[in-house]
């Protein structure tokens, strides 16, 4: 029997009541898996966003049926304002969802009520389309955890890794081959060390497109070590930041902050494109104070980077913390703290 529409207060209730499962994806700086727990207690605000981008929670959700895996699955994607502490901000779920289920009820799973949603959300201020990177990994990370095939790009790309000398016929090959392939690194030994062997052969728009993949996945150890090597060796600033975003989940850690802190005081001018990556992709690494302190005086070059990237972080509540510990560190230099001071009064006007 159907509950009642009046008892269902969130979204983790709705998706609780369907016949079938649901997967809740974070898709705003990265593709990364939420659990069940994770948004339960954010949507009760029980605690903030753990991945806030742009003060708002970027979703990608993927729902199926029990019985008919092999069926379309309803695919929502959803950004959720914040408040200021990284919350959510109540009142837009509420609305969303009061919408929602006076539109179709619980039927979700549905072939008429899925297309009913699908129309509901084009018109809906909360839904959004993932830019072609991100909508190519989200439907590779659906289709693996449906078991279902690779998409058609798939095999191009693999062969052309896989291929003695790699040449230049890669202009056919799809982003959608790139993001299926990320996702098969860790279980194909035999890809992975064509991975590692062929990397530093690449072509910059091959290695561009499966850098930008590789950063949804957690590579293994010998690909992140290719990477950062290719990283450190090019020339290319787009090949940098390629290589910096592969490894920015990598567990070689130690070496990606290494190089990080290099990069950072390599110049005295600004990259504000290496500071949108750090800031998006190497939040875990800017949870070191030196690699913080490093970036913050790059932001400071120019106030208005620094008012940006530094007033994005400042959402996330750990950050946040270590900001203000270093906006009262007597080791700041007289910049850093010029631009604190302009970012509070930027925050307060």
């Amino acid at each position: 029997m159907q509950p009642a529409i009046n008892s269902l207060q969130t979204l983790s209730d709705l998706f609780n009541q369907v016949d079938g499962h649901y997967r809740i994806f974070d898709i705003g700086c990265r593709l990364t898996k939420l659990t069940a727990t994770q948004f339960h207690a954010f949507e009760n605000s029980q605690k903030p966003y753990p991945l806030p981008w742009l003060r708002h929670a970027w979703l990608g959700i993927l729902l199926w049926q029990t019985q008919r895996q092999e069926a379309a699955p309803t695919i929502w994607f959803l950004k959720f304002p914040l408040d200021e502490q990284g919350y959510l901000v109540q009142a837009a779920r509420d609305e969303f969802l009061n919408q929602l289920l006076e539109t179709i009820g619980t039927n979700m799973l549905e072939r008429q009520e899925s297309a009913a949603i699908g129309d509901k959300l084009q018109h809906s201020n909360l839904a959004f389309t993932p830019d072609q990177e991100r909508m190519a990994a989200f439907n590779a990370q659906a289709r693996s955890l449906l078991k279902q095939s690779p998409s058609a790009f798939y095999q191009p790309v693999r062969q052309y890794i896989l291929a003695a000398k790699q040449g230049d016929n890669w202009q056919q090959l799809g982003i959608q081959g790139f993001a299926d392939l990320a996702q098969r690194l860790v279980d194909d030994e035999l890809l992975a060390q064509a991975v590692v062997k062929s990397l530093d052969g690449l072509p910059t728009p091959v290695l561009v497109s499966l850098a930008i993949q590789c950063e949804n996945v957690i590579l293994p150890h010998q690909i992140s070590k290719a990477f950062l090597q290719r990283g450190q060796q090019t020339q290319d600033a787009g090949e940098r930041i390629a290589c910096l975003r592969a490894v920015s989940q990598a567990p070689n850690s130690q070496a990606r902050q290494d190089w990080l802190l290099r990069l950072l005081a390599g110049t005295p001018i600004v990259d504000v494109e290496l500071l949108a990556v750090v800031a998006s992709k190497c939040q875990a690494d800017l949870r070191e104070r030196a690699v913080l302190m490093a970036f913050v005086e790059a932001c400071a070059v120019d106030q208005g980077v620094f008012n940006g990237l530094v007033g994005e972080l400042m959402y996330q509540q750990d950050l946040r913390l270590a900001i203000l510990h270093l906006m009262r560190s007597p080791q700041r230099s007289d910049r850093l703290a010029a631009a604190f001071g302009a970012l509070l009064q930027a925050q307060m006007a």
